[in-house]
Order: C-alpha cells, then structure tokens, then sequence
C-alpha cells in the first residue's frame, strides 16, 4: 500500500540490517495534481504542479547525496505500463555506498529546508531498497 513515510519499524529494519554495501532505491511517486505548500513556506500560495515542487526536492536532494557519495540514477515521468499496470507519476532511482549514506543525507543540515518541496508535491510513494548486483553495465 502506498504510503509518504516509512513506518518507525521499517526506518529501524533497513537501518539496523547488517548489510553494509551499496544500495539502490527505486521510488515509485504519485504527485498531487497541484503543490500545496504549507503557510508558513516561501512557496504557499504558489500555482505549480506537485511535479514540479518534487523535481525542485530530488534537485537539491541530489546535492545533499552527492556529499556521502550517493547519486540519482533516474528520475522519469511515466510514459506507460509495458508489463502490468499502475497509477504511478514517475521513477525515481537513489544510488548510495552504504545505508549510512542515505541516512546521513537524511539528516542533512538542508534536509529540513528540501523536503518542504516533498511535501508539497508528493502525494504518496513507495520506496523498494535493493542490494545491486549490477550497477552502471557493471556487476557489483
């Protein structure tokens, strides 16, 4: 089912698994059809799409990652269902060395500051976290 945030037992689950390489995200995102900024935001009352409220998180986002070696693989607008069916906006896919990575990004000192663009545009998600065992036509 999708959600917006992990549930406390799934934040503890994948931080506590002693798994300590790579990790791959693949978010699976539906917007909300138009931003909804909270009051106290820059942004409240802003007429954007909650797709373009998210793509200004993933940019900055992507920064943050980038300071712990994570990187954004891919993030793409849904064209169709090839296989099966959905109701999902977009593909997202998050790259880090190691689950301490992603959650140092999480606890960015801008984290706070980013995610109100989240917020906004998000509707809800949900999240797969992957061991890779190929990454970038290599094998891991």
């Amino acid at each position: 089912m999708p959600a917006f945030q992990p549930t406390a037992d799934q934040f503890r689950a994948f931080r506590d698994d002693p798994h300590d390489g790579p990790v791959a995200q693949v978010n699976l995102l539906k917007f909300r059809a138009k931003a909804e900024y909270a009051e106290g935001d820059p942004e409240h009352g802003e007429v954007i799409s909650g797709e373009a409220a998210y793509q200004r998180y993933s940019e900055a986002f992507s920064v943050a990652a980038a300071e712990v070696g994570g990187s954004t693989m891919l993030l793409g607008s849904t064209e169709r269902y090839f296989i099966g069916g959905g109701d999902w906006d977009a593909v997202l896919v998050n790259h880090f060395p190691t689950r301490q990575a992603f959650i140092a990004t999480l606890n960015h000192k801008d984290y706070k500051s980013m995610s109100r663009h989240r917020e906004a545009g998000l509707l809800c998600q949900d999240l797969i976290v992957t061991r890779p065992s190929w990454a970038n036509g290599k094998k891991v």
